[in-house]
């Protein structure tokens, strides 16, 4: 709900989803989010917003995929798109269109990727470095390295630039029966986070990255909040007639 240029964040994301043509949207919330329900729901089927707008409860914090995985039965067998609301992106063509377009002509599982340059690596959150190189906007990822304990910005490694997945993705049903499996190797209480399900994807040849053209602003970090708010801002002054 965090205001970035006048507008709460998730409004944000969620006009990204309808103008990536989503038609049906599903919002995961923490117990007493209700202002989360407040605001999202009377958006459905206004103009520029998803015709419907549902919402599922998380009751424990037990992990981003564990949060994916809520949206099995409204995914119904078909595709499932994702979107963090921690990341927004400009451009011409939404951030969560382009990953599924790549889905669409490949018919694999999608992690939208962004290259990151070490001068903007401080307005970054801590994200790993994905190796891997482009074949056109098609990031063919060579490894996804496990989560390790979490500094406070990226870090290209001394490169002057850096790829990373970020918070759009396209996950298709066969993604759920990976993350039931990670679930039963889990250790009491471990969560169940995205990379181990997106590590055995790739490894069976499930898995791409799409790079997303659009800057990438992550409203996660002080700085990068302060980069939103300004790039917005002037955005939205430059529309005015």
């Amino acid at each position: 709900m965090i205001d970035v240029a006048g507008v709460p964040v998730l409004g944000r994301v969620i006009a990204e989803c309808a103008l990536s043509g989503i038609a049906e949207l599903l919002i995961v919330v923490a117990p007493g989010k209700d202002a989360i329900v407040e605001y999202a729901g009377p958006l459905a089927g206004t103009p520029g917003m998803p015709s419907r707008i549902g919402f599922i409860e998380q009751r424990e914090p037990r992990g981003l995929a564990d949060a994916i995985r809520l949206g099995r039965d409204f995914a119904d067998g078909e595709p499932l798109g994702v979107a963090l609301p921690d990341n927004l992106f400009t451009g011409e063509v939404p951030g969560l269109r382009q990953v599924i377009d790549t889905h669409v002509n490949s018919g694999v599982n999608v992690v939208g990727v962004v290259e990151i340059f070490a001068a903007d690596a401080a307005r970054r959150g801590p994200t790993a470095v994905y190796p891997g190189h482009l074949d056109g906007d098609v990031f063919l990822i060579e490894r996804i390295p496990d989560k390790g304990a979490r500094t406070e910005r990226f870090d290209t490694g001394g490169a002057p630039s850096a790829f990373t997945g970020i918070g759009r993705y396209v996950f298709t049903s066969e993604a759920f029966a990976v993350m039931d499996d990670v679930e039963r190797c889990l250790k009491p209480g471990a969560e169940l986070d995205d990379i181990p399900v997106m590590q055995r994807l790739l490894a069976v040849g499930r898995l791409v990255g799409r790079r997303i053209r659009g800057r990438f602003l992550d409203v996660g970090l002080p700085d990068g909040y302060a980069e939103a708010n300004e790039v917005l801002r002037n955005a939205a002054r430059s529309r005015l007639p």
